[in-house]
């Protein structure tokens, strides 16, 4: 791991942390490729997401294998082992829960003296999903990504993820799409999948909302397309933060920052200890571990060439940082109570305790892993059903609160400069005529 500093402080914790994101910030030299990418799918179409294919992700593909149907994705999910099938089913279930239970809450009906409000979720017409598939296949993302979307009541959710060379990979993201509720699947990656999603191609059609995780070219690509089409978070590369003391279970810590570095050599993994002695042990734990990977581990090369320590001397400095740098994943293994645990306010998911685990988080819980990354964490939490609706209020005002609102607020309006205003809020008060 590089050891950033020694020894962050209250008075230097945010400046560290300023330097971590800036090591992990994308080249500028990126977002001309997304660019062309974008214009080469938006003027080419299905042709360009042929050549790219093959050009990018090393698959030909004709034309009519773009799109899979929501029927050939059934019949790969019913040509599934059981074991898997019920993986996948039992995974399902746990979201589903976790978003009917938060939509639920968004039924909101009051009386606000004399005037009837409705909170209504209103589902999108369309959203298109894109799940990475460079190093490995995820089906748990899949499932992430299209449940919210079917517990919202989504008419039309598109998955759009990269082809894969092996059957067998193919069939599993196809059997996740149907258990998610994806009507079709668009075999596309990177940058390329975002530009069919946005402008469409002739085997594509647009939708109104793109949503997803993956790396710098998918990323910059939603940033690019967002005044076109709506858009989430910066979601990937993965990240993940430790706050540890010197009794945290060290050979598992290495594990945990080991299993989320397995994702991509850009990962940005790290850990802020409590004290010197807790930094020792974890590099120990952490230098064991990265030894034992093969040399060719996306793992072995994130941790060693972008992996990160600093010793706080303060639980306040410890805080501190990791707010500024707003991780994906923060574990805190360090013993603190529950006050002291309001401290770290920032990320896309917290887990405490001796049995925290970003692998954890990620596969069982419940709460989705599509979670901001590049410092989002600051603005907002991960994907929910939210991402898939909007808020819709209804207004029902009876006369008399109309008259109270003319009473109050009367006087406002007026000082605003907008005398029409007042007239209109007159007449709905049953005053005037005609």
């Amino acid at each position: 791991m590089a050891v950033i500093v020694t020894s962050i402080s209250r008075s230097n914790a945010e400046a560290v942390a300023e330097e971590v994101r800036r090591a992990s910030a994308r080249p500028p030299e990126l977002r001309e490729r997304v660019r062309e990418i974008l214009e080469s799918v938006r003027r080419g179409g299905d042709a360009s997401l042929l050549r790219l294919a093959e050009e990018l992700d090393g698959v030909r593909l004709a034309r009519g294998e773009l799109v899979s149907s929501r029927q050939e994705a059934r019949e790969a999910f019913e040509g599934l082992s059981d074991p898997m099938r019920e993986a996948l089913l039992a995974l399902r279930r746990r979201i589903e829960r976790y978003e009917r239970g938060l939509l639920g809450r968004l039924n909101l009906r009051a009386s606000l003296g004399g005037c009837r409000v409705w909170l209504r979720p209103a589902p999108l017409d369309s959203v298109g999903c894109y799940a990475p598939g460079g190093h490995a296949s995820y089906p748990s993302t899949v499932l992430m990504l299209g449940v919210p979307g079917s517990v919202a009541g989504v008419e039309r959710l598109v998955l759009a993820t990269p082809p894969r060379r092996s059957d067998r990979d193919r069939e599993i993201v196809l059997a996740a799409a149907y258990a998610a509720g994806f009507g079709e699947v668009v075999w596309a990656g990177g940058a390329q999948a975002v530009a069919a999603l946005a402008y469409g191609t002739e085997s594509v059609r647009p939708v109104s909302k793109i949503l997803g995780p993956g790396n710098a070219y998918v990323q910059e690509a939603k940033r690019l397309v967002g005044g076109d089409v709506g858009t989430d978070f910066p979601a990937g590369p993965t990240e993940l933060l430790l706050v540890v003391d010197s009794e945290s279970p060290f050979r598992q810590l290495g594990y945990e920052l080991a299993a989320q570095a397995e994702h991509s050599p850009d990962t940005l993994v790290g850990a802020v200890a409590l004290g010197e002695e807790a930094g020792e042990k974890l590099l120990q734990a952490v230098s064991r571990v990265v030894m034992e990977l093969p040399e060719d581990s996306p793992a072995k090369k994130s941790i060693s060439e972008r992996g990160y320590l600093c010793i706080a001397d303060s639980l306040e400095a410890a805080a501190l940082f990791a707010n500024r740098v707003a991780p994906e994943h923060l574990l805190i293994y360090a013993k603190i109570g529950p006050k002291s645990l309001r401290l770290f306010s920032s990320a896309g998911v917290v887990s405490y305790g001796a049995h925290a685990s970003s692998v954890y988080l990620d596969y069982f819980a419940g709460p989705s892993h599509v979670l901001p990354t590049g410092g989002a964490a600051r603005l907002r939490g991960g994907l929910t059903v939210l991402d898939y609706v909007r808020l819709v209020p209804y207004v029902r005002p009876l006369r008399g609160s109309v008259r109270e609102a003319l009473r109050r607020v009367g006087p406002l309006v007026e000082a605003e400069g907008l005398p029409i205003h007042l007239e209109a809020l007159r007449r709905a008060a049953g005053y005037g005529v005609g």
